[in-house]
């Protein structure tokens, strides 16, 4: 049986690490703002807070929109170049 080459473009692979980066990302942020709305009524300090929870306050709607645009890039990119990765490899 031969292996399909659909997966030769390499956009792909950039694809899925790009994609699993943003959902660990997007839920990283769904967490902390979770915690951040639940500790409202709490006197928690932002010294106690995790790290990555100060670093999600601080910066992440920039990683989201990094990675989102990253994601939008290497979809273009691996529709555009799609046609060419297929008559490489035949």
């Amino acid at each position: 049986m031969k292996r399909s080459n659909k997966f030769a473009n390499p956009f792909y692979a950039l694809l899925l690490i790009a994609g699993i980066a943003f959902a660990i990302t997007a839920t990283a942020y769904g967490v902390m703002a979770f915690r951040d709305r639940e500790a409202r009524g709490t006197t928690a300090t932002a010294s106690m807070e995790h790290p990555l929870t100060q670093w999600m306050s601080q910066h992440g709607e920039a990683a989201l929109m990094t990675e989102l645009t990253l994601l939008a890039v290497c979809t273009f990119a691996a529709i555009g170049t799609d046609d060419y990765w297929q008559r490489r490899n035949r």
